[in-house]
């Protein structure tokens, strides 16, 4: 499918432009989607990102490629752990499918329909920044070779992990190897790290393994969540509608402001390098 697309001439000119951008992320305005009914916008979506790689599946029980980000009826009950996207508010800081064995390497967002509420205003923070911030520091250095080398619980939220009652983490460094091929980056010279991070997933998985949660560790992580939350450099727009965003998941973390405009929706698809059936799984399981 992907050689047939690239014979679209709109579709090829633009994604060779994408993949000639020398950043970590970028954003296009006016995308021209805008006004299409759900099955037209999702499958222009699905072609573009197939063009960048390959399309994942969100979650284990559902399937979906193209996942809705807007507030979701609450449930009953406190012990849900529910994920950025299922609710208004804030997004702290944070890398997708942090909490997977493969985090995908990029993924785009699509903003259907903007917050009106002043607020939902898009983060980000590149990686280097964060290495910058923490290297100016003896402590700093010294979370950063902590989090390169110790394994650190991230749980899967209720909505990904295979049933609503079952608790599930993985095991993995914040700082770890970079795993895409040099040709994959545009920018120059590739990065020094493979990054992940969702400090709300971390606590939450400290809190199912707390063998792991060492006084040096925990002051690691405060120390990192410090860095990434007020420290470094961040990028801050409120996308309108018919924007896309995309983001290099490995070396750029990302976030919202807070708002209140439940109207407020977004698509995100999750894009793979590598063919899903030669992915590891959210439960160690490869996946077609």
């Amino acid at each position: 499918m992907r050689t047939e697309l690239g014979r679209v001439p709109v579709l090829a000119h633009f994604t060779e432009g994408l993949l000639g951008l020398r950043t970590h992320g970028a954003v296009i305005h006016n995308l021209g989607l805008a006004g299409l009914p759900e099955e037209r916008r999702n499958a222009a979506l699905y072609a573009l990102t197939l063009m960048l790689g390959y399309p994942t599946s969100t979650d284990q029980r559902t399937g979906r490629v193209a996942w809705d980000v807007r507030a979701r009826p609450a449930t009953e009950g406190g012990s849900r752990f529910t994920t950025f996207s299922e609710r208004v508010g804030n997004a702290d800081m944070h890398t997708d499918s942090s909490f997977y064995p493969m985090p995908e390497e990029q993924f785009v967002l699509y903003v259907v329909h903007a917050a009106r509420c002043d607020g939902g205003k898009s983060l980000l923070v590149d990686g280097d920044d964060i290495y910058d911030t923490l290297q100016r520091t003896d402590e700093g250095r010294a979370a950063f070779d902590l989090l390169c080398t110790t394994p650190v619980p991230f749980r899967v939220p209720a909505v990904y992990a295979a049933g609503e009652e079952t608790v599930e983490v993985h095991v993995a460094p914040v700082f770890g190897p970079v795993t895409r091929a040099a040709s994959r980056y545009s920018v120059k010279p590739a990065p020094r790290f493979a990054m992940r991070w969702r400090y709300d997933s971390i606590l939450k998985g400290l809190d199912a393994r707390p063998d792991l949660a060492t006084p040096a560790l925990c002051d690691a992580l405060a120390l990192m969540n410090e860095v990434v939350e007020k420290g470094a450099v961040r990028f801050e727009e409120q996308l309108p509608d018919d924007t896309l965003m995309l983001v290099d998941n490995h070396h750029m973390l990302h976030g919202r402001t807070t708002y209140t405009d439940e109207r407020r929706h977004l698509i995100r698809i999750r894009i793979s390098d590598v063919p899903n059936a030669e992915r590891i799984g959210p439960s160690g399981v490869a996946r077609d």
